[in-house]
């Protein structure tokens, strides 16, 4: 007999990519109409963002209570280098558009691929690799239109 809960709570687990997904989005346009206000608190302003994730994430992980993959400090790390990331990412809203910096963060899906696969052992399929190499395809073709963009406006 087959699970009649298996598709509810893949759809679950989907609308809580999605809630985060679209949190991220309200926070990158937050960040840019501060941005455009001349305000600079990187930190502060990460901080709903991972506020956010905290309220969404951490219930899930409380409820499922499994055991850390490795030890505490990796977790920190990871933390920190991640929280470094993001204040550089919310810097960038000064010197260019929403669309350019967030295809620039498109550089966190290669970079979380090559420290899952040397940390965790992960191993990627052909199609999440496709996926990357096409956010970087993306990312170089924004890069190229940007860098004509900014030597036709200083003319």
């Amino acid at each position: 007999m087959k699970n009649k809960s298996a598709p509810w709570s893949m759809m679950f687990l989907v609308f809580l990519g999605q809630l985060v997904s679209f949190s991220m989005a309200v926070c990158s346009f937050i960040t840019s109409q501060i941005s455009s206000l001349g305000a600079d608190a990187p930190f502060t302003q990460s901080f709903l963002s991972y506020l956010l994730l905290a309220l969404v994430y951490g219930p899930v992980l409380l409820h499922r209570q499994r055991k850390f993959l490795m030890p505490w400090y990796w977790y920190l790390a990871l933390a920190f280098i991640d929280v470094q990331g993001n204040c550089l990412a919310i810097k960038a809203y000064h010197y260019s558009y929403i669309t350019s910096v967030n295809l620039l963060n498109c550089w966190t899906i290669t970079w979380v691929m090559i420290l899952t696969r040397f940390a965790l052992g992960t191993r990627y399929s052909l199609w999440q690799f496709v996926g990357a190499g096409t956010c970087m395809t993306g990312l170089a073709l924004v890069l190229l239109s940007d860098s004509n963009y900014s030597d036709v406006q200083g003319k």
